[in-house]
Order: structure tokens, then sequence, then C-alpha cells
């Protein structure tokens, strides 16, 4: 079968380098897309989201914020601002700072630290998603 090539980097790091994968499904603003083996060249924005891509019958998940990506020649080239594997989140800790900053933002008065805090707040939100995800695939 044919392969995409799959490359994910952020400004830290590269999470993944042309990975062959039979689909990404992509948090775009335009919607949820998935790219197949022979899509047109495209490019669109990224949204904070659930990534998810799959070889054969193996099927992974990432949580991905903002950014850029591009579709060329069967290459899916992702920019984003920040992305995590399930394996560099703690759960825990994660729900924490999710009602860590559902408190702070009931007591924000100034504008840019509300939206600091909803920012983190998407942010946290995704990765428990994530989790979620991660414990439907186990069962």
């Amino acid at each position: 079968m044919n392969k995409l090539k799959l490359t994910i980097l952020t400004p830290e790091k590269v999470l993944i380098e042309d990975k062959e994968v039979d689909s990404v499904t992509i948090p775009a603003w335009e919607g949820e897309m998935t790219v197949l083996y022979g899509h047109i060249p495209y490019m669109a924005q990224l949204k904070e989201g659930i990534l998810k891509y799959r070889d054969g019958e193996k099927e992974e998940y990432m949580s991905i914020f903002w950014g850029y990506f591009e579709v060329d020649k069967n290459n899916v080239i992702i920019l984003a601002e920040d992305a995590k594997i399930s394996k560099e989140i703690d759960e825990e800790k994660t729900r924490q700072e999710y009602q860590k900053i559902k408190e702070a933002l009931v007591a924000a008065d100034k504008k840019q630290s509300v939206e600091d805090l909803e920012i983190q707040l998407k942010k946290t939100i995704v990765n428990l998603k994530l989790f979620e995800l991660k414990k439907k695939q186990k069962r």
C-alpha cells in the first residue's frame, strides 16, 4: 500500500520525522480533515485538538496546538506551536492544572490574564481529551 510521510515539528523539537503512515487526521481551522495517499497539495492553519495518524491497524494520537500544515507530494508537514504525545503528559497534574486555571479564570480581572488563562485552559482540555482517547483505545 502507498504511504504518506509525516513530519511534526515544534519550536522546541522534532516529534516525528518522515514516518510512513496510511492516514493523518488533523484539527484544521476549517474542521477536522483526514489526509490519505494521493491528496491534492494543500496548506492550512491548525487549531488546537487531537491529531491522529494510522499505520495499518495501529492508531496513534497526540495533542496539538496551533500552527500550520502542508500536504504536498504525499508529504504531510506540521509546524505546531506545541504538541505532545500522551507519554509526555502526566494525567493527574493535568487535571490539577485544569482546576487551578478554572479557579484563576473566576478570579481574573485583567483582560490579558484572562486571555492567557483561556489559552492554558484550551491546552489542558485537549490533553484531557487525549487521555480519554487512550483509555478507550486500551479497552
